[in-house]
Formats: C-alpha cells, sequence, structure tokens
C-alpha cells in the first residue's frame, strides 16, 4: 500500500525500500497483527515446508521461538492495534446501546418501520433507537399478541422481502402453486413473484 507494487513477501522490501519495519506498518494501516505479510501462494509453500520438517524431525525451534510459544500457551496474547482496538470499542458502545429497556410501544414501532420501509426485521432493528433483533424476537415469544402482529407484518411485505427473510405467507404458497398448476417453469414464476429461482424451486418441493 506504499508503492503500489505486487510482492510476495513485505517483510524485508519495507525495510530496505521504505525504512519501516511491519509493525509500524501494520499501526498506520490498522491491520491486526495476526494479519501475515505474505502471499497465500508463499505462506502455502512454508507450511508445508515446516510440516514435511516436522514430520521428518529435521525442525527444530529458536530459542525465542519456544519462548513465544510458552508465553501463548501461557494466556499472554499479543495487542490489537489501536484501528481494531477502536473499531471493537464502537461496537461495544452500540450493544450498551441496544441493551436499553424497551416498551411496548417501541416493539410496535419496529413493525411499522419494516412496513412503512418494506425492509426485513433485521434491518429495522439496525436503527440505534429500535430493540435489537433478539430483543424483539424474545419479546414475541412472551407475547402471544405481538407474535401474531409480527407475522402479520411480514405477511404483508412483498415477496422479495419475504424471500430475504425466510418468512413466507400462506398467500405466497398459494400463488406459487397456482402457477406451479398453469404449468409455468421456475424462472417465469421467479420472475412473476420477483424472487429468484433457486427459492421457487426450494418452495415447490414443499407442497409437492
Amino acid at each position: 500500500m506504499l508503492c503500489g507494487r505486487i510482492l510476495k513477501t513485505l517483510n524485508g522490501h519495507l525495510q530496505m525500500i521504505h525504512g519501516t519495519t511491519h509493525q509500524e506498518y501494520r499501526a498506520r494501516y490498522g491491520l491486526p497483527w495476526r494479519k501475515g505479510l505474505v502471499s497465500s501462494e508463499l505462506s502455502n509453500h512454508l507450511s508445508e515446508r515446516i510440516t514435511r520438517r516436522i514430520e521428518n524431525g529435521s525442525f527444530i525451534p529458536k530459542p525465542d521461538n519456544k519462548a513465544t510459544t510458552k508465553a501463548l500457551r501461557a494466556g499472554h496474547r499479543r495487542k490489537d492495534q489501536p484501528f481494531v482496538t477502536g473499531r471493537k470499542a464502537e461496537m461495544t458502545i452500540g450493544l450498551s446501546q441496544k441493551n436499553v429497556k424497551h416498551n411496548s410501544k417501541d416493539y410496535e414501532n419496529v413493525l411499522s418501520v419494516m412496513l412503512k420501509n418494506k425492509i426485513t426485521l433485521r434491518q429495522a432493528c439496525m436503527d440505534k433507537n429500535l430493540p435489537a433483533t433478539s430483543r424483539v424476537l424474545d419479546y414475541a415469544e412472551s407475547n402471544p399478541g405481538f407474535r401474531k402482529k409480527l407475522l402479520d407484518t411480514y405477511y404483508a411485505l412483498p415477496y422479495p422481502v419475504q424471500a430475504r427473510a425466510g418468512m413466507f405467507s400462506p398467500q405466497f404458497y398459494e400463488d406459487l402453486r397456482r402457477f406451479n398448476n398453469k404449468g409455468l417453469t421456475a424462472k417465469e414464476i421467479a420472475r412473476r413473484l420477483g424472487i429468484s429461482d433457486k427459492t421457487v424451486k426450494i418452495r415447490l418441493k414443499q407442497i409437492t
């Protein structure tokens, strides 16, 4: 990312050409320390080579490698780069905002957002002001009335949205059966319903 050249390994190139270390390079571009700086081809070649040496007994780890292995087994881990640590902090804050208590009106708002924007439950719950998907499902499990409303909401959505959520209405199966009885192909049915022909084939197996 410094010069745009395609290389099989970066460690020596970074030191000799750019005068920087792989630690500084990772920190600059937010790469985790677990991210290797060699190509997958070279990585596989080295892995196979070391595996062969381990199998024939010619591989003897250096003292510093032994110390590193011992530290890892003892539970020590290298810290993530600042970029990764910051991202984890953002995710934690987002989850904490989702863990606030919600009332029945908040759950009803989720259904309103789904209908208004014609989106799935998961998409609606991406709004930080609404309950998380898991909380909505838990609420529906303990409230039969809301569970029925949630199903009715899904059934009122367009078929492509129902397909994304994997929640098809009884009307969908009626239309599917009707088109199938007319002798239409899976592609023709998919085009009329606005979904993929693969989905049509899977759902047809359930009703035939």
